[in-house]
């Protein structure tokens, strides 16, 4: 099964790769090396007749042990270097970073996640939580209608020693395990306004903040201290 896969931004074409090299760099970046790719068949065309491949902007998409995809980042597919890998597939070296790529402390969260959404609480206290926030987005997806208002959401605070801690664990709060509900002010008040699986007003029982019980109670949502 292909680890990755490039996905055009219009969805029209689609390379599955075996691995890819360069991805969980940081800010600095660096060139992706994709391994056994599996080009259709008119950039493979192009390719092996020596012609040039228009650049695109593709996904990279880190594809699961259930094969299912999970957008990364953006990348233009600019082909620098090709080589043959085996039958009809290829390496490949672009010019470019990914747009926004990862941190190399990101790497074990989208191993753990490989696997399928973590089914315990707090396995995010032992990464980097910006990073697992990333990946919480990354992954976060509809699972049903959001609840109806009046909900009291408990915060487990046991691990809450920063502000990205506390988005952590109120995603957890909210949705569950590995779930999403924010990461910052603005990402906060988006999750607000609905589709990410709760419905104002409501309550949050949890520590306080900086400037979170202001978007909360713009919102109806009383955030109360936890006895």
């Amino acid at each position: 099964m292909p680890r990755y896969a490039l996905i055009e931004d219009d969805g029209e074409r689609c390379i599955p790769c075996a691995d890819v090299q360069g991805v969980f760099t940081g800010p600095e970046g660096e060139p992706l090396r994709l391994r056994g790719c599996t080009l259709p068949d008119e950039l493979s065309g192009r390719l092996r007749a020596g012609r040039a491949i228009r650049p695109a902007l593709f996904f990279l998409v880190a594809v699961d042990d259930f094969g299912i995809g999970t957008e990364l980042s953006l990348v233009r597919f600019d082909v620098a270097e090709w080589s043959p890998h085996g039958g009809n597939q290829v390496d490949l070296v672009l010019r470019e970073p990914l747009h926004d790529p990862p941190s190399p402390a990101a790497r074990p969260i989208w191993d753990l996640w490989s696997a399928g959404r973590p089914a315990a609480k707090n396995l995010w206290a032992g990464y980097d939580r910006g990073e697992w926030l990333r990946a919480a987005l990354a992954h976060h997806g509809a699972d049903g209608p959001d609840r109806p208002p009046g909900v009291v959401y408990r915060l487990d605070a046991t691990h809450v020693t920063d502000v990205s801690g506390f988005y952590c664990a109120l995603g957890e709060a909210v949705n569950g395990p590995g779930w999403y509900f924010g990461r910052n002010l603005d990402a906060l008040a988006d999750c607000l306004r609905g589709g990410f699986g709760a419905t104002p007003p409501f309550t949050v029982v949890g520590p306080e903040v900086p400037r979170v019980r202001e978007v909360f109670e713009s919102a109806g949502v009383t955030l109360r201290a936890a006895p």
